[in-house]
């Protein structure tokens, strides 16, 4: 488990403790509310959505294999939604409030490359096929997931404590999804990016060749060979997909100081772009794309500035 939730429940359960020592708190109405910072916690498997298997490796029926090839284990789990809260004590026991919260998770390699001898012309490396590793520039790859989610929440409080409370609630509203997919080659790795890109020396001395075997440097050897730079091809795809999204919860709410407080909840998420509503590039929609659900346990923390 993430260590945020260690620590909270740590926290928690401490205070919690100190605060059976007190009195029932009789259930008088009261109006207040309160705003900070809420991080909600994901467990979802990114890599095993519904149409992003493809970012691994999958193999059919008869052993092909199709895919990207990324280590999709690479993607932060749970995932983690960074955002804000705020809730007000609207009547009695009923308290409304807004969340809006955004995460993103990356991951990313550089692929290396096997040349293979295809004697057989169809396009498949066979075991007895002759190979050879490739040693020049290698493309970097790169797979991003970002998930924003947003809503009004709406709650029914119960109070046990003095400063102690359960709730019961829901938070609806919208969520929206971006996937990108990088693909450049040519970059080079980390310490190609501190040479100099016309291959001047640190000296400033570049190589010419005798093309026209002179014996001296002139304009021919100049035009010729001219400055060589780094050419890189890349490519960048972008999936995005909105949807109406829901989370039922349940939590309690903790007072431990005059001002401040712990609110934590347990709940499920229920999300689902659907099929034929992906968007490519913020262009075109992808007809046939798969519908993703983005369902699963939602644990949310908030530490709350308020009554």
């Amino acid at each position: 488990m993430h260590q945020f939730i260690k620590s909270v429940l740590t926290i928690f359960s401490i205070t919690l403790i100190l605060w059976a020592q007190d009195d029932f708190y009789p259930s008088e109405p009261y109006y207040g509310g309160g705003v900070g910072f809420s991080e909600m916690f994901l467990f979802m498997d990114v890599g095993k959505l519904e149409g992003f298997e493809l970012l691994g490796t999958v193999t059919d029926t008869a052993g092909n294999t199709t895919g990207l090839g990324f280590n999709t284990a690479g993607f932060r789990s749970p995932f983690v939604v960074y955002g804000g809260e705020g809730f007000s004590q609207i009547t009695g026991r009923w308290r409304i409030g807004g969340y809006a919260g955004l995460g993103n998770s990356s991951i990313s390699d550089r692929k290396e490359i096997t040349l293979f001898l295809d004697q057989n012309s169809d396009g498949l490396f066979d075991i007895d096929e002759t190979t050879q590793t490739y040693d020049g520039d290698v493309p970097d790859r790169q797979a991003s997931f970002t998930l924003l989610i947003s809503g009004a929440i709406v709650e029914y409080t119960i109070p046990i404590l003095r400063g102690l409370e359960l709730n019961a609630g829901a938070l609806m509203g919208l969520g929206s999804v971006t996937a990108k997919i990088t693909q450049s080659s040519g970059g080079g790795g980390w310490n190609d990016q501190f040479t100099d890109m016309y291959s001047i020396g640190p000296d400033g001395y570049y190589a010419v060749g005798d093309l026209d075997t002179s014996g001296v440097i002139d304009t021919d050897d100049f035009v010729l060979v001219g400055f060589e730079t780094s050419v890189a091809g890349s490519s960048m795809k972008t999936l995005k997909g909105s949807f109406f999204n829901m989370q039922p919860y349940a939590g309690v709410k903790l007072q431990f100081l005059d001002r401040m407080g712990l609110k934590m909840t347990v709940g499920y998420n229920l999300g689902s772009v659907q099929q034929g509503k992906w968007i490519l590039n913020d262009l075109e929609r992808i007809s046939d794309s798969q519908a993703t659900s983005f369902n699963g346990l939602a644990v949310r923390a908030m530490i709350y500035f308020g009554l």
